[in-house]
């Protein structure tokens, strides 16, 4: 009895451990950026994903930053677009050539919204 208990409490540690968001260390950056429109306003309520997975909403200064970002690396950069905007504007074209570095922070990926 006492290895059962001892056996699923260290699997309870070890399924713990693997949801933390620290785990695995150096795995992640974060991006972040300016939505505006052509006249330079910032738009609020737009969508931004980063490798069709995490994903975050600019607020009232048009800024976003997404965290936990995977690494990327010069021969397969992360793929950023904006996947929701406010009625009135089109999407623009997704950014193929951000590079995440683990542990930091890849600023400046902004995209300018054209109304339709």
């Amino acid at each position: 009895m006492r290895i059962i208990t001892a056996v699923t409490i260290a699997a309870l540690l070890v399924l713990t451990a693997c949801n933390s968001p620290a785990i695995p260390p150096g795995n992640y950056g974060t991006v972040t950026g300016t939505i505006t429109s052509t006249s330079g306003q910032p738009v609020a309520g737009v969508s931004v994903q980063a490798d069709y997975g995490p994903s975050a909403v600019t607020g009232a200064d048009g800024k976003y930053t997404i965290p936990t970002v995977p690494t990327s690396s010069a021969n397969s950069p992360a793929h950023i677009q904006v996947t929701n905007v406010p009625s009135g504007y089109s999407l623009p074209a997704p950014r193929d050539d951000v590079q995440v570095v683990a542990g930091q922070t890849t600023a400046s990926v902004n995209f300018v919204l054209s109304p339709i």
